[in-house]
C-alpha cells in the first residue's frame, strides 16, 4: 500500500506513536493489503485517513469495492483488545463487530465499516430517550452473556478491578499521580477506609462482574446500517453493535453507566429524570435476580463512583513514547481521582 496521500489527524494531541516509526508504518500497511487479499479485497478509491491518538493509531482504509476497513493498533497495556474482540465474536455473536482479521502478538486489528455511529442517527429529540433506553439494554444483555467469560477476559490481559482489586489500584494511583495537590492526596489517603466500603457493597451485591467497556457513548456504539424505528429499536429487529475495548475491564457491570450517564445528563438537560428513565432499562437486566429496582439504582450510583479509578488507570495505557508528555497523561488521571473528592 502506498502511504503517499495519506490523510493524518491528531486531534492536537502531541503524541508519539509508533506511526512515525517508518518501519513500523511499512509494516502495518503490509499487513493490511495481505490480510485484505485473503478476503479477495484490494485497497483503492479515496484516501486513507490516519486517526493518531496516545492510546491508539486508527486508520480508515477505502476499499476498490466501494466502502472501507478500519485498522487499530494498540498499545502493550490495552493489547489485549485484539484478543478481547475475537472473543466477544465467538461469545456473543450479533452484538459486536466480527475482525476481520486480528494480530493478538502485535495488538493488531482490522474491521469492516459496519455503519453509521449511534451518535450519527441520534436527532436530540425527547423521542431519542427510547433508543437510549433500547441500547443500554441491549448493552446490559451483552455483559450478562459474558459474564461467564470473566477469568477468561483476565487471562488475556484485561485488567483486574473487580471491587476486590480496586482498592489496591486506588490507592497506587494516589501515590503516583504527581498533578495531586498535597491537599488533595492527603484527602485521598483518608477517604481509603470510604472507598473500601463501597468496594465491599459491590463485592457482595447478587451481581457478578463482568466486562466494562470503560468509555460507553454515542461513537462507540454502531447501528450496523439500520434505521431506527419509532420506539427507538433498530429496523428488522436488529442489534446494535458495541467496539472500543481498549479501555475496557473486568469490574462491577455498573461502572458502564458513568460516562454514558454523563452524556444522557448533557443532552437530557431539561429532563432531569432521563438518565433514570434510561438507566433503568439497563438494570432491568439484573433485576430477575431477585433484587429490586431501587437496590440496582443504589449500586449504580455507588459503582459510578469508583469508576472513576477505572477511568484515571486508562490514561496510564498510552503508548510508551507518551513518558515524554508525562504532564498531560497525569493531568487526566488526577483529573479522574478529584471526582472523589
Amino acid at each position: 500500500m502506498d502511504v503517499n496521500g495519506i490523510v493524518v489527524e491528531t486531534g492536537g494531541y502531541r503524541a508519539v506513536t509508533p506511526w512515525e516509526d517508518e518501519k513500523w508504518r511499512a509494516q502495518a500497511l503490509g499487513w493490511i493489503t495481505e490480510r485484505l487479499a485473503r478476503h479477495r479485497l484490494v485497497v483503492g478509491g479515496d484516501q486513507v485517513w490516519a486517526r493518531l491518538r496516545p492510546w491508539s493509531v486508527v486508520l480508515r482504509v477505502p476499499l476498490t469495492e466501494g466502502g472501507a476497513v478500519w485498522f487499530k493498533a494498540n498499545p502493550p497495556r490495552s493489547a489485549y483488545e485484539p484478543a478481547v474482540m475475537a472473543a466477544l465474536h465467538r461469545w456473543v455473536p450479533g452484538r459486536v463487530v466480527e475482525p476481520v482479521a486480528v494480530d493478538t502478538a502485535r495488538a493488531w486489528s482490522l474491521l469492516p465499516d459496519a455503519g453509521p455511529m449511534f451518535t450519527e442517527v441520534l436527532t436530540n429529540d425527547p423521542e431519542d430517550l427510547g433508543a437510549w433506553a433500547e441500547m443500554l439494554s441491549q448493552y446490559a444483555q451483552l455483559q450478562r452473556e459474558v459474564e461467564p467469560h470473566a477469568n477468561k477476559l483476565l487471562a488475556m490481559g484485561v485488567p483486574d478491578f473487580r471491587p476486590q482489586r480496586l482498592v489496591e489500584r486506588y490507592r497506587c494511583l494516589v501515590e503516583s499521580a504527581g498533578s495531586l495537590r498535597d491537599e488533595e492526596r492527603r484527602t485521598l489517603r483518608a477517604a481509603t477506609p470510604r472507598f473500601e466500603e463501597w468496594c465491599q457493597r459491590l463485592a457482595e451485591s447478587p451481581v457478578a462482574c463482568s466486562l466494562d467497556q470503560s468509555d460507553l457513548h454515542p461513537a462507540s456504539v454502531l447501528t450496523g446500517g439500520r434505521a431506527l424505528t419509532p420506539s427507538g429499536a433498530l429496523a428488522d429487529g436488529g442489534r446494535y453493535l458495541f467496539f472500543d475495548w481498549g479501555d475496557s475491564s473486568v469490574t462491577h457491570p455498573f461502572a458502564s453507566l458513568l460516562v454514558v450517564g454523563r452524556v444522557l445528563d448533557e443532552r437530557f438537560d431539561r429532563d432531569p429524570a432521563a438518565r433514570t428513565r434510561a438507566w433503568d432499562a439497563y438494570l432491568d437486566a439484573w433485576a430477575e435476580r431477585g433484587t429490586g429496582l431501587p437496590e440496582l439504582r443504589a449500586l449504580a450510583e455507588v459503582a459510578c463512583r469508583v469508576a472513576a479509578v477505572c477511568r484515571a488507570d486508562t490514561w496510564d495505557r498510552v503508548f510508551p513514547s507518551m513518558l515524554l508528555t508525562t504532564a498531560d497523561r497525569d493531568a487526566h488521571i488526577a483529573r479522574w481521582l478529584r471526582e472523589l473528592l
